[in-house]
């Protein structure tokens, strides 16, 4: 039989490719109020984040069954799928708000109308998750070997180049906007918890809970990498003036020839991490429903999802001022607690269940 189970490093590798690519485009948009040290806040966030989850991974949680029907099955029909249906209207709008993202994005370098390019992204991440998750897992391995080398790449050329006052040294104003810097950081990536709901696909096997854990810091760790190029190069006054920092920051590390226009080959290949975080909300809302609507889950269910996100993503330029306002981030944080109260209490409620077995044998 073909197994349809992950493995933990497979997971970890879409969790990488969907924050990643979203991370360096999006928080220096969002910290360059805190000056020279926007820097700090993706590690603050990152320490918060590993911390959390090695609270929540003292007992295993793989092997326990998928979390949307966990969710239902310890609250029962009615608070069960009130919390399925909230998880997955909130989805809705992120999907919605990140494909309109994407297609303005690429509009610009391709000049082509974003609805379009935002109708293309949305058919390419539904055919991908189409396959189910063992097929998008083994795609994403591929998408994220390219988008590693490719920023290795830019940080090799960038790290020599930097004018380092405008990353070490910081005054009182700027350390006191950490915390909230702090906040928007982990805002724009809480996105990122939608990858929990895929948890129910991943073997429970014998990997090392430190190792894990040291995976989820390093992506903080090179997120705060890639802001160190973007202050470094550019300078938080700068940065403040110019729509994607860090794509305005590739495009200085042009040489003549070849890789003059490279701010358009990295645009290019940050796609693949946007189709992974599209793919990732994409298979999560289609489990969401399905749970809320008491249905099999099934590809053609799976298409009601983009086609919904792409009808609502139409007006582009409304979703690219919500993007830049504190909606999205606050409401994906609130997300983010809210899903981590639930993965709490789906796992005690598997642990009773456990014991009860035990104490009947």
């Amino acid at each position: 039989m073909t197994d349809r189970k992950i493995s933990l490093g497979q997971w970890m590798t879409v969790l990488f490719l969907t924050l990643f690519p979203l991370g360096t485009e999006g928080l220096p948009d969002r910290l360059w109020e805190v000056g020279a040290a926007a820097w700090v806040c993706p590690l603050l966030a990152g320490a918060v984040s590993v911390g959390a989850a090695a609270i929540l991974t003292r007992r295993p949680v793989l092997g326990q069954g998928d979390l949307a029907g966990g969710i239902l099955r310890r609250w029962g029909g009615k608070v069960g799928r009130s919390l399925t249906a909230l998880f997955f209207l909130w989805g809705l709008v992120l999907t919605t708000a990140h494909a309109a993202r994407i297609g303005g994005r690429l509009s610009d370098s391709l000049r082509a109308s974003p609805v379009l390019i935002t109708a293309v992204v949305l058919l390419l991440a539904g055919w991908l998750a189409a396959g189910g998750v063992p097929a998008f897992a083994r795609t994403c391995e591929i998408f994220a070997l390219a988008v590693g080398f490719g920023f290795l790449l830019i940080f090799l050329f960038g790290v020599f180049r930097l004018d380092w006052e405008n990353v070490l040294l910081w005054d009182w104003g700027e350390l006191a906007r950490v915390p909230q810097g702090t906040l928007s950081a982990g805002g724009v990536l809480a996105v990122g918890a939608y990858a929990l709901f895929l948890l129910g696909d991943v073997r429970a096997e014998t990997a090392s809970r430190r190792w894990a854990l040291t995976r989820l810091g390093s992506i903080f760790l090179l997120l705060a990498a890639a802001m160190v190029l973007v202050l470094g190069r550019l300078g938080a006054a700068l940065a403040a003036q110019i729509d994607r920092p860090f794509f305005q920051m590739v495009s200085g590390l042009g040489f003549e020839g070849a890789f003059q226009r490279l701010e358009e080959l990295v645009s290019a290949l940050w796609v693949l991490g946007d189709l992974a975080l599209l793919g990732v909300l994409l298979l999560s809302l289609r489990r969401l429903l399905a749970v809320t609507v008491q249905r099999q889950e099934s590809r053609a269910l799976g298409w009601i999802v983009p086609a919904a996100a792409f009808l609502g993503s139409i007006h582009v330029s409304l979703w690219n001022r919500v993007l830049a306002g504190p909606l999205l981030p606050a409401g994906s944080l609130a997300a983010l607690v809210l899903l981590l109260c639930c993965l709490a209490g789906v796992r005690k409620g598997y642990a009773k269940k456990s014991e009860k077995i035990e104490k009947r044998d």
